[in-house]
């Protein structure tokens, strides 16, 4: 009879995973790069529900909820996604060491995606000892100066340590532990097994399917194509960030010019590519995304290309192998920021946008990739 129950539960995780695929290829006519990587995402969507499968709200662990393959959600490439599972039944300790970099940022979730609710937390607005280090308690009962409410319903806890220079700064040390005593574990039974594994499969379904079809055909399928709408602020969104989806959708010969002023006093502007899933495209290999310090600025202004070949442009965003996705511009201000200015051209115009005397050399742009492969490799090491 056991063997008999094991073989169920995986013949259920075998189709739910056909169905997942399907599901991505249901709008059919993908691009290349589209194509190319769904293979990979699907493996890594596994990777991450596995992670959650082992997780205990009573013995939080910390995980990179974001690292490659698996970045569903239109993620930031400049920020360290460190993410737990909680539950309203606990009470909990955030401490470590504040890094060195642009902004970080702590929130409690309830829900998923953009309906969701979220407390969240600035580091700046933190009592943090004179050596950088802190505590937080997220609870139901107040203690200390730096609590907050613990939401009824809460299942999950981030951390954002978002990055504005590669280069110069530095991540945190941040860890998270349950409050009191819980109880001890007990041993696994395959009543127990199974029930979870079954659950799990259910949680593999709606938030594949959020990211893959509802988001994208509810929110950026009906952005109009290569126009900038005004900056928003998602709920679940860390605190303090605006947001400009940009669909956009380009012809063999077209290239996309985006403008934009950076905002008084902002600590972190940046800008990337995600295909249309939602996901983040080879941000360890390509360049398809610059913030601040990787951008040529002039007089507080920065202008950009994406375009699906390499023309030297040293703000360039690289989009071989698609013809269309989403590019998303984030910048942290207290105000509204202006939106990007956002222009279709053609590739025989780029010359007029951007100095030809100002282009990278094959191996300007190769040593620019290996500084970032580098970069990715030290921020995802525990």
């Amino acid at each position: 009879m056991t063997t008999d129950e094991l073989r169920s539960a995986w013949r259920g995780f075998n189709d739910l995973n056909s169905e997942l695929l399907e599901l991505a290829l249901a709008d059919g006519d993908l691009d290349e790069g589209s194509a190319a990587t769904l293979l990979a995402r699907l493996v890594g969507h596994i990777q991450y529900m596995g992670l959650l499968l082992r997780s205990d709200p009573a013995r939080p662990t910390l995980i990179n909820a974001q690292y490659s393959p698996w970045n569903w959600g239109h993620s930031n490439p400049d920020t360290l996604y460190l993410s737990a599972r909680i539950d309203d039944a606990h009470d909990y300790r955030v401490f470590g060491t504040l890094g060195s970099v642009s902004q970080t940022t702590f929130g409690v979730y309830t829900g998923k995606g953009d309906q969701g609710t979220a407390v969240k937390v600035l580091a700046d607005d933190l009592d943090v000892a004179d050596d950088g280090t802190f505590e937080i308690i997220f609870g139901r009962e107040r203690q200390g100066s730096n609590w907050f409410e613990l939401s009824p319903g809460a299942d999950s806890f981030c951390a954002y340590q978002t990055y504005g220079d590669w280069n110069r700064e530095a991540k945190g040390t941040i860890r998270i532990e349950c409050l009191g005593e819980p109880a001890g574990a007990d041993p696994p039974s395959l009543a127990a097994s199974t029930e979870a594994f079954g659950a799990n499969l259910t949680a593999s379904r709606e938030l594949f399917t959020m990211w893959v079809k509802d988001i994208p055909a509810r929110v950026f399928g009906a952005l109009p194509k290569n126009v900038a709408i005004p900056p928003m602020q998602p709920p679940t969104a860390m605190a303090g960030a605006w947001f400009v989806p940009i669909a956009w959708e380009l012809g063999e010969d077209q290239a996309l010019v985006i403008d934009y002023q950076i905002p008084d006093g902002s600590p972190y502007v940046g800008i990337c590519l995600t295909d249309r899933w939602s996901a983040m495209i080879d941000i360890e290999s390509r360049q398809t995304s610059l913030n601040l310090g990787q951008s040529q600025i002039i007089d507080g202004h920065v202008r950009i290309l994406l375009s699906t070949r390499d023309f030297g442009v040293p703000n360039w965003l690289d989009a071989r192998g698609y013809r269309g996705g989403v590019v998303t511009w984030r910048a942290t201000t207290p105000t509204q920021p202006s939106p990007p200015v956002v222009t279709v051209i053609g590739t025989d115009e780029i010359d007029r946008y951007f100095d030809p005397a100002q282009r990278l050399t094959p191996a300007e742009r190769a040593a620019a990739l290996a500084r970032r492969h580098a970069h990715f490799a030290d921020r995802n090491l525990p």
